[in-house]
């Protein structure tokens, strides 16, 4: 047993030599790999600290400039001195024979990132761990590192000048439209397919070619040609079969002939698609000679005043009352100040460019037609057909009733500029009204509703009445204007009389004139 415990006391003695000396292999094994990295790690700072933390590494480039050297100010300066002279390069885009010529600015070309490229050029070798750092470094001594420039165009800008200067060159789509014959009878023309710039495609094309391809001087590209579909096609047209709605007015003659004609001939032919709306300012403005439009009449604070355009609110007011009887839905519509007297009250619709507007929609599933001529009665007419879906045995009629009036007055006013007791009317005399319009709905001729349709003021306008004071002795106008500021008509006319005998102008006040301005 004795020499069992000794062998077994040497064997644990032996084994803790040996795992003494391992310890002190392993400690040494250690320190020579701590001495070795410590070393290596010196040497790789001591090769990546060579270079100036705020000036960038030889061969750097951000596309194709060498920005070897530069701080990060002076690349965006350079990328910026270059990005100037680039907007300078021409585009050429061909459309078959044609070629369209734009420089990049006018694209609306740039490049976003310049500051964030010039700040990548700089931290390149310069950030993350040294291991890395030396890795990019060393890399640099074999190939250049480039950085990719990101260049934009204006989508805007592009297609403006797509719209402006390309488009126009091709066929574009064309609408099936009516034509209305003599007799009433509707044709249908058809429509015919056209061609467009692909708009879209030509964004991204400029942009692909810029990024992939471009070597900083002029370029061209195709054009992409896409075909493009009529939005309105026989099919569609075939439903319009029936009149809604029609309404006539007295075209009457004069200046204001000429803008009744022009106007109704821009709604003429309009086809509004389900759920479409018009605007009849939108469609038939401006009102210009250049537009077709003469100087007529409008009203204008109280007052019949010379206005392009004037009589526009008739064509309007007609188109208005067709529009009411195909029961299409008013959108917006506004009475004019002052009553008209080409319909009853309640029954107009005023336009003033930016302040009224008469608009409305079609409510049917199928599309509506506007007709509008003046005809050879002189009756400006308007007619709006489509597809008649209401009940045969209804019928619809709207009815005007005025509620109250206000009669205009008549005011006097001393004029200087005319011969003593002289007398012009001048101003619009209007009574003020106040109405509304009924719409009442029969079957079988039958009523069975009646309901306000729309409600309108018209402002009084009173009758001005200028009184010449021109030439008389100071106490004739005196005593003159003494009598107009009473607004009494017998006074006036006795001071004039007084004026006369009392040594004003010869003429005697029975000769006064008394002129009325065309209402």
């Amino acid at each position: 047993m004795a020499s069992i415990k000794k062998h077994r006391d040497g064997r644990k003695r032996t084994g803790k030599r040996r795992k003494k000396k391992l310890k002190v292999i392993a400690m040494l094994a250690a320190a020579c790999l701590v001495a070795v990295f410590g070393g290596v790690y010196l040497a790789l700072s001591h090769y990546v600290g060579k270079t100036d933390k705020d000036v960038i590494c030889d061969n750097v480039f951000i596309g194709t400039m060498d920005v070897s050297g530069m701080t990060e100010r002076e690349a965006a300066e350079a990328l910026q001195a270059q990005l100037t002279t680039d907007e300078g390069r021409m585009a050429v885009l061909k459309l078959r024979e044609h070629n369209i010529e734009a420089s990049l600015k006018e694209l609306g070309f740039d490049s976003p990132d310049m500051k964030k490229l010039a700040k990548k050029a700089v931290d390149y070798g310069k950030k993350d761990s040294v291991w890395k750092r030396y890795r990019q470094m060393k890399k640099l001594e074999d190939e250049a590192y480039v950085l990719k420039e990101n260049y934009t165009v204006d989508e805007k800008a592009v297609k403006a000048l797509l719209e402006e200067k390309a488009v126009p060159l091709l066929q574009g789509p064309e609408d099936a439209y009516i034509t209305r014959n003599e007799d009433g009878t509707l044709n249908i023309v058809d429509e015919k397919e056209g061609e467009t710039i692909d708009e879209d495609g030509m964004v991204q094309n400029i942009s692909d070619y810029l990024n992939e391809e471009w070597k900083h001087e002029a370029f061209s590209l195709e054009l992409a040609v896409i075909k493009e579909k009529p939005e309105i096609v026989r099919a569609d047209l075939e439903q319009v079969t029936d009149e809604l709605g029609s309404y006539t007015t007295d075209a009457g003659g004069g200046q204001r002939w000429t803008n009744l004609k022009t106007g109704v001939g821009k709604l003429n032919g309009i086809i509004l698609k389900p759920g479409e709306e018009l605007s009849v300012y939108d469609t038939t403005a401006p009102y210009d000679e250049e537009h077709g439009y003469v100087e007529g009449t409008a009203y204008e604070n109280g007052q019949v005043v010379p206005s392009y355009g004037g009589g526009i609110c008739q064509v309007s007011t007609t188109l208005y009352n067709a529009a009411i009887y195909a029961e299409l839905e008013i959108v917006e519509r506004y009475p004019h100040s002052m009553a008209v007297d080409y319909v009853e009250p309640s029954r107009d619709a005023a336009i003033a460019g930016g302040v009224m507007d008469f608009r409305f929609k079609n409510p049917y599933p199928s599309p509506i037609y506007i007709f509008g001529e003046i005809d050879s009665a002189n009756q400006l007419r308007v007619v709006i057909y489509g597809k008649e879906t209401r009940p045969e045995n209804r019928s619809i009629e709207f009815e005007s009733e005025t509620l109250s009036t206000e009669n205009y007055s008549v005011t006097y006013k001393a004029a200087p500029n005319r011969t003593f007791g002289d007398m012009e009317y001048t101003g619009s005399p209007h009574t003020g009204r106040e109405a509304r319009l009924w719409k009442v709905v029969y079957e079988n001729g039958v009523e069975i509703s009646r309901d306000i349709f729309n409600t309108s003021t018209y402002t009084k306008s009173d009758q001005i009445v200028e009184v010449g004071t021109a030439g008389g002795s100071a106490a004739a106008v005196s005593a003159l204007e003494t009598a107009i500021a009473s607004q009494n008509r017998d006074a006036i006319n006795s001071a004039i009389q007084a004026g006369y005998s009392g040594g004003g102008p010869e003429e005697e006040a029975d000769s006064n004139t008394e002129t009325e301005t065309e209402q």
